[in-house]
């Protein structure tokens, strides 16, 4: 991971790629490319706001009264997230890598009649927001599409207001440290990679993605200027599938 450093050209290149693997994505209806129910909508309508972590949600005390917030969803396309602050009376910018998923947001808010700023973007370029014009960010898992998760951070310090807040969402280095190994007993997991771990040292596919250490994260976060108030796990079915959410909070300017 770290030859990409410095490497302007070839972080491009990474990028149209992603958006690429993301659109295809879409296009096959995975299930994270669903958009909201109608159920969830109307409950966010008349106050009853739920953002989902897996089986769980982001905790209420997190998102604090939303209304009339500037809430950015970063790299939160696909009709899901934005549009439920929406309706929950947010005033609601989307920026994503792909067209595809934007597009999903942009359907939604067609039907429900709702107010959404869509941005085809990069989330390590916020350079069309100005210094503080967001109260809260919401980054739904995506940093594993990123490789330098601090050019990240120090853009969403950037962005927000003092006293805003950042709920980003990311896979643990579980996820990218073990190999299922297959034996006579069912098989089981091996640690066998080092953190950090890019998938293109491993196969030649067109997929791309990024194994972060919590290091890389939290130390991220905390260099970035964030006082980090909140920490949350989901264990999914497979035992390597952890993922983590954090809120960090904007104490300084």
């Amino acid at each position: 991971m770290r030859r990409f450093v410095g490497d302007e050209s070839m972080k491009k290149d990474i990028f149209l790629q992603v958006e690429k693997n993301i659109d295809a994505l879409v296009d096959n209806c995975v299930d994270w490319t669903e958009g909201a129910a109608a159920k969830d909508l109307q409950d966010a309508r008349e106050g009853r706001l739920r953002l989902k972590f897996f089986e769980k949600n982001i905790p209420q005390e997190w998102l604090g009264d939303i209304r009339g917030k500037k809430v950015l969803c970063l790299a939160g396309a696909g009709g899901l997230q934005a549009p439920l602050l929406a309706c929950a009376g947010a005033e609601v910018t989307v920026v994503d890598l792909s067209g595809k998923m934007l597009e999903k947001d942009r359907e939604v808010a067609a039907l429900e009649n709702l107010q959404i700023e869509l941005v085809k973007g990069n989330m390590c370029d916020l350079s069309m927001f100005t210094d503080g014009c967001f109260d809260c960010i919401i980054n739904p898992p995506s940093f594993m599409y990123v490789p330098e998760p601090a050019v990240v951070f120090g853009e969403c310090f950037r962005v927000l207001k003092q006293g805003g807040s950042f709920i980003m969402m990311a896979p643990s280095p579980v996820n990218y440290m073990c190999d299922y190994i297959e034996d006579e007993n069912g098989g089981y997991y091996k640690a066998v990679h080092e953190i950090p771990f890019c998938s293109k040292e491993h196969d030649d596919s067109d997929w791309i993605e990024y194994g972060h250490s919590m290091e890389t994260y939290l130390g991220g976060m905390l260099a970035a200027g964030f006082v980090i108030d909140g920490y949350m796990e989901c264990q999914l079915e497979d035992i390597t599938e952890l993922y983590f959410m954090v809120k960090g909070e904007k104490t300084t300017k």
